[in-house]
């Protein structure tokens, strides 16, 4: 669809609505943004719409949200046609993941479409319905055991979107709330409630609209308030406000507002769901004071995928911090008891028993934890080689912290860099009660469950497609995996995710594109710290699992997913002139500077000013690379031996913009980084 296509844009909304009962609600803006992206499709005849697919691209899969055919055109296969375009233009994607209620009874249609089930899973809403989760597969090596990430969107809500959710009466624009019910999001999103909001439903004075309410509070989560001193970020925020001419409280609801932002930074739930204008007002002190992110129930249906990567993905919020990573003190056990798996049933003296047993084996084990400036523990973690495999018998993070997802994330990647130094190919976490938050981490990181534990493989090595399957499964035999099989030709998508499940695994004889990209030694030293020295670099615990990179907007030919060779030029501050590593091209987007950085500010070491001084100066925009699991060179690669190879292979080397370099030169580049000196 053409997003400027205003009738039939309107059709198609139409129709969503009146299937609204079976579809779920999805706002108006959503089918834009949609048309925008190319993702929706309308199947037409002449001038009539005969149906509409709508779908998104969360990581290497498509997620359909919409599928609806006009009554009139029921029966010839409109639905069917839909989903083969969809394939059709996402070959190289691993697949299509739908979501349906099981008392549908649509089995004979899915499956008529090529769609197996996999999975059921509680649906949304009042009654929680079971959901059938559907899959079509394009035929691609799969290498996760989990078709969408189970790390979901924690969100807050205030009264007034509970009560549009589980008010006995009709509420007038309630129905923008529905959307937080619709069934594709689940497993997505975790609506969770905050004592302010308990608060304010006890005070409700009509008795059987109260009991109501109360009784739906037992359907949601309510976590703890880690935080003691509520009072003073109150008044921070208040502080805050006023910086910009302005005073609180404005109204007599000012009050029970801030309760609603400083609760939910104290129970570490980034997100606040409303419809007040006040509330919403407050939302760029709360975000810069709490990190407390307020949004409509329409901007979260939205936004579902770009907000859950930021929740997972902020290495820009803990450079920001004092974190510390150091080897844990003797006589640790009482502080550490805060990592006690209470939601999964872990006995608190079994958790004792086994964190003195790893402290007595300090030749067997190194074990680690990260502390904040105030000496909080916020991640344990313990590892030791056995058998010339690693071995991660515990792995813990503070979930109640806003920064736990990104700890755990970054602790898998840490732990892959490690088995990389030390040549382990087998990476096993066999903690006995894995928290949800690894769990979900590690599912993402192509973990496997094997023997009462998960495991992965990391393959260092630079090969081909049919080399790299074998070794594989000498490995998966080793350990009783049934791994798919990888086979060519690899379209670029379902390789990416390949070299990332085996990270720091490279396979040549792939569709997947490489570009070398220079970058300056002020940000080749920022975002990897390399060359070391150079700069006053704080030594704050910095995480590189995911990054964003600002250049000019011109297009040199990227596309995602990609690879990039990394060359840091020189300049005043230092002499690099050298490929110095290799990562993963994510996303690769062209906007309005300030866009761009309210959009990735919560990945790196960028500032406001860096990404406007990047921007060109007639259109104001600039390009981010988003890019991830970046692994340096052992030896640079120096810019006359760069040239040297480059003319080997045929290709003039230009290291001053981005420049795409063929198979053969790339696997000559990365043998070359990684030869001995």
């Amino acid at each position: 669809m053409d997003a400027d296509d205003a009738k039939l844009l309107a059709a198609v909304v139409d129709l969503g609505n009146r299937n609204r009962r079976a579809l779920g609600f999805l706002p108006h803006a959503a089918f834009q943004q949609a048309a925008q992206a190319g993702t929706l499709l309308a199947a037409v005849e002449g001038a009539r719409l005969a149906g509409y697919a709508l779908y998104g691209l969360p990581a290497d899969r498509i997620r359909l949200t919409h599928l609806c055919v006009e009554d009139a055109y029921r029966g010839q296969d409109v639905n069917g046609r839909l989903v083969t375009e969809i394939s059709r233009r996402h070959a190289d994607r691993l697949g299509i993941l739908l979501k349906c209620r099981k008392n549908y009874r649509l089995e004979k249609m899915w499956t008529r479409l090529g769609f197996q089930a996999r999975t059921e899973v509680d649906g949304r809403g009042r009654t929680r319905e079971p959901l059938v989760v559907w899959w079509l597969s394009h035929g691609h090596p799969d290498l996760f055991t989990d078709l969408e990430s189970t790390a979901l969107v924690r969100a807050a809500m205030d009264c007034n979107v509970f009560a549009d959710l589980h008010s006995s009466y009709g509420r007038n624009g309630s129905e923008e709330t529905q959307a937080l019910s619709a069934e594709w999001l689940a497993g997505l999103l975790e609506l969770v409630v905050l004592p302010q909001l308990v608060e304010e439903i006890h005070a409700i004075e009509r008795d059987a609209e109260r009991r109501t309410q109360l009784t739906a509070l037992d359907h949601y989560r309510r976590p703890p308030l880690e935080e003691p001193d509520l009072e003073r970020m109150r008044r921070a925020i208040e502080a805050a406000w006023e910086d910009l001419g302005l005073e609180l409280p404005r109204t007599g609801n000012d009050l029970e507002d801030l309760a609603y932002v400083v609760q939910a930074r104290a129970a570490g739930v980034p997100h606040l769901i409303t419809r007040d204008a006040g509330l919403l007002e407050l939302s760029p002190v709360a975000e810069k004071v709490c990190g407390v992110r307020i949004l409509r129930p329409a901007d979260v249906a939205v936004a579902i995928d770009e907000l859950r990567r930021k929740q997972v993905y902020q290495p820009g919020s803990v450079l920001g911090t004092a974190l510390q990573s150091t080897a844990v003190p003797a006589g640790q056990e009482p502080q550490q008891m805060v990592f006690l798996n209470k939601p999964d049933g872990e006995k608190q003296k079994a958790f004792k028993a086994r964190l003195r047993d790893l402290a007595t084996r300090p030749d067997e084990w190194n074990r680690q934890q990260i502390v904040d400036g105030d000496g909080r523990l916020l991640a344990l973690y313990c590892h030791g080689i056995r058998d010339g495999e690693m071995h991660v018998p515990l792995l813990r993070v503070d979930e109640n912290h806003p920064l736990g997802p990104t700890l755990a994330r970054q602790l898998l990647f840490l732990l892959r860099q490690r088995c990389r130094a030390t040549g382990a190919e087998i990476l096993r976490l066999t903690d006995p009660a894995p928290q949800r938050t690894v769990r979900a981490a590690a599912q993402e990181d192509a973990f496997r469950p094997c023997d009462a534990g998960l495991v992965a493989l990391v393959l260092d090595r630079i090969t081909d497609t049919a080399a790299a399957d074998a070794h594989a499964r000498v490995l998966a035999t080793r350990l009783g995996l049934d791994l798919p099989r990888v086979s060519t030709p690899l379209p670029a998508a379902a390789a990416s995710t390949v070299e990332h499940a085996w990270w720091p695994l490279k396979i040549t004889d792939t569709e997947l594109p490489t570009f070398l990209v220079p970058i300056r030694p002020k940000w080749a030293y920022e975002l990897f710290g390399y060359p070391e020295g150079i700069l006053s670099r704080d030594t704050r615990l910095g995480l590189s699992r995911e990054h964003v990179y600002y250049r000019s907007p011109r297009p040199r030919g990227e596309r995602a997913p990609a690879r990039i060779l990394w060359y840091a030029s020189t300049d005043k501050s230092a002499s690099v002139s050298a490929v110095i590593g290799c990562s993963r091209l994510d996303q690769h987007v062209t906007d309005d500077g300030e866009r761009l950085y309210q959009r990735f500010r919560h990945l790196g070491v960028y500032q406001r000013r860096d990404v406007l001084d990047i921007c060109d100066k007639k259109s104001g925009q600039a390009m981010a690379l988003r890019f991830s699991d970046t692994a340096l060179f052992p030896s640079t690669v120096r810019h006359r031996r760069l040239v040297e190879l480059g003319a080997r292979h045929g290709q003039k080397v230009n290291v001053q913009s981005v420049f795409r370099i063929s198979p053969e030169l790339f696997r000559t580049l990365h043998e070359e980084g990684h030869r001995l000196q």
